[in-house]
C-alpha cells in the first residue's frame, strides 16, 4: 500500500471520530439545560473554627411549610472551615415567663415546675395531706373572708375549686400528688428590686417541766387567752400583774426564761409530776412588736453570734435574773396558750401541724395556706455538712420573729432530732410560691 493512501485513510478516521465527539457533546449539553436545578436556599447560622473538622448533620426546618426538613452535611477541607452551629429546643415544655403582678418594690413572675430546682426527684404525697387541712379551714369560711396578702388579693373562695378536687382524691399516691399539684398550679418566682438576705430556720415542741400550782420551783405562769380588751398589756406590765384575775393559768413553769422560748416555738408539751402532759397550742398575742432577745444580748456584749444559742441564753438569763426581767421585757410581745389535749402543735388556721411540711411565713408577703416550693439547706446531726433540702411545704403558720420577703420558719415536730433541727437550723435558701392556675388573669389584670 502506498504512503498516500496510508495518510488518506488515517485522516478520514480522525475525521470521523471528531465529528461523532462533537454530536455527543452537543446531545448531553441540551440534556443538562433542559433539566435545570432549583435548589432550595438553606440559611445556617455559622461561626468560624481554627482547625478543619467534619461537620455531621442538621436537621433545619423550613418555616414557611413548618413540614420540609433537609440533612445539611459537609466534608472536611484542608483549609479552615466555618463550624455550623445547630440550635436545641429542650425537649421538656417550658412556660415562658410572665410577669404577674409588679410593683414597687416587688415582681411575681410565672415560671413553670421544670424549673424548680429539685422538683422532678420530689415526693409530695405529705405535701398535698397538709395542704388538704388547710382546704377544710378555707371551705368553711365565707367567699369574701380576705386570706391574702397587700400585694396579693385572694379571698376564701379563691381555693374553693382546688380545695374541692384536692379532697375529692380517694387515694393518695406519691404520681397522683404530683400530677395533682401540676394541673391546678403555676409556681410563681418571687422577687424584690432591692434584694434583701433570705432566712430559713426550725422550730419544734418544746418538753418543759411543770406543775399545776404555783410553787418556790415553778412560779412562772403560761397564760391563757384573757378576757376581751385585755389583750394590749406588754410583757413587763403582765410580768406586774396586769393579767391577775383576767386571763385563765394552764400551767406554771421555772423561769421566764422557757417561757420565752416557749412562746418563739408557739406550741409545747408541759410534764406534770404524776406523769401527766398538757399539750400546749397559738391561742393569740398581744399584738406588740417581737424583739430579739438574742440581739440584744450580742449588742450588750453578753454574747457572740457564735455563743448566743437557746441553751446559752436560757442559762445565762436564769442565773442573772435581775439582768434577765431588764432584758426580757424589751420584747414586749406575749403569747398566749391554750391546752388543745392532744400531742400536736396547732397553727394559726387553727388546725394541726404537719411536722417537716408546715412553714411559718410572713403574712405581710406569703398568703396562708399556700404551697411553697422550698430550695434549702439543713444542718445534719451525724455530719459537718448540710443536707440538701428541696421539699413542697404549706404556709400553715406565723410567728413574731418571721419578718422578711423571703423568711421561713419549719415546723419540725417533738424529739431530739426535732430539737436539733429547732435550735441549730440557720440557713439560707429561696422558695416559690404556688398558686391555683384560674386566678392568674384577674391578678395580672389588677396589678396593671
Amino acid at each position: 500500500m502506498s504512503r498516500k493512501l496510508i495518510y488518506t485513510i488515517c485522516g478520514i478516521s480522525c475525521l470521523t471520530i471528531s465529528f461523532v465527539g462533537l454530536s455527543l457533546y452537543k446531545h448531553n449539553r441540551l440534556q443538562v439545560q433542559e433539566k435545570p436545578l432549583n435548589p432550595k436556599k438553606v440559611i445556617i447560622k455559622t461561626e468560624p473554627v481554627k482547625t478543619a473538622e467534619l461537620v455531621k448533620t442538621a436537621l433545619v426546618e423550613n418555616n414557611a411549610l413548618k413540614s420540609a426538613k433537609k440533612i445539611v452535611e459537609s466534608t472536611p477541607y484542608k483549609h479552615a472551615l466555618k463550624k455550623v452551629s445547630i440550635e436545641k429546643t429542650d425537649s421538656k415544655t417550658v412556660t415562658s415567663k410572665k410577669v404577674i403582678i409588679k410593683r414597687k418594690n416587688i415582681a411575681l413572675t410565672k415560671v413553670s415546675f421544670e424549673e424548680l430546682p429539685g422538683w422532678d426527684q420530689a415526693d409530695v404525697k405529705k405535701s398535698l395531706l397538709a395542704f388538704q387541712t388547710s382546704c377544710k379551714v378555707f371551705l368553711k369560711q365565707e367567699p369574701s373572708h380576705p386570706i391574702g396578702t397587700r400585694h396579693i388579693n385572694l379571698k376564701a373562695r379563691d381555693w374553693y375549686p382546688v380545695c374541692k378536687a384536692a379532697l375529692a382524691l380517694d387515694s393518695t399516691s406519691e404520681d397522683s400528688a404530683k400530677i395533682f399539684f401540676e394541673k391546678w398550679f403555676h409556681p410563681i418566682e418571687l422577687k424584690q428590686r432591692k434584694s434583701s438576705q433570705s432566712l430559713f430556720t426550725g422550730y419544734y415542741m418544746p418538753q418543759i417541766k411543770g406543775n399545776l400550782k404555783k410553787s418556790p420551783k415553778y412560779n412562772t405562769p403560761i397564760y391563757g387567752l384573757p378576757k376581751e380588751g385585755s389583750t394590749s398589756y406588754t410583757r413587763a406590765q403582765i410580768d406586774n400583774g396586769a393579767l391577775k384575775k383576767k386571763a385563765p393559768v394552764i400551767a406554771w413553769i421555772h423561769s421566764p426564761a422557757e417561757r420565752l422560748f416557749l412562746e418563739i416555738e408557739g406550741a409545747g408539751v408541759i410534764q406534770l409530776p404524776n406523769g401527766e402532759n398538757i399539750y400546749l397550742g397559738y391561742a393569740g398575742e398581744n399584738g406588740a412588736p417581737y424583739t430579739s432577745i438574742a440581739k440584744i444580748m450580742i449588742n450588750q456584749g453578753l454574747m457572740s453570734r457564735d455563743t448566743a444559742s437557746k441553751a446559752a441564753i436560757i442559762r445565762y438569763l436564769e442565773e442573772h435574773p435581775e439582768k434577765a426581767k431588764n432584758i426580757l421585757h424589751k420584747n414586749k410581745s406575749f403569747v398566749f396558750f391554750e391546752d388543745v389535749k392532744k400531742p400536736m402543735a396547732l397553727g394559726v388556721q387553727g388546725m394541726a401541724l404537719t411536722p417537716g411540711y408546715s412553714l411559718a411565713v410572713d403574712r405581710k408577703w406569703i398568703p396562708l395556706g399556700a404551697p411553697l416550693w422550698l430550695d434549702t439547706t439543713r444542718p445534719d446531726k451525724n455530719q459537718e455538712d448540710e443536707k440538701q433540702l428541696q421539699r413542697l411545704m404549706i404556709a400553715q403558720d406565723t410567728g413574731g420573729a418571721i419578718r422578711g420577703f423571703m423568711r421561713g420558719d419549719i415546723y419540725w415536730g417533738s424529739g431530739k432530732l426535732a430539737t436539733f433541727l429547732g435550735e441549730h437550723m440557720k440557713n439560707e435558701g429561696q422558695y416559690w410560691l404556688l398558686l391555683p392556675k384560674y386566678i392568674f388573669n384577674r391578678l395580672a389584670k389588677k396589678s396593671v
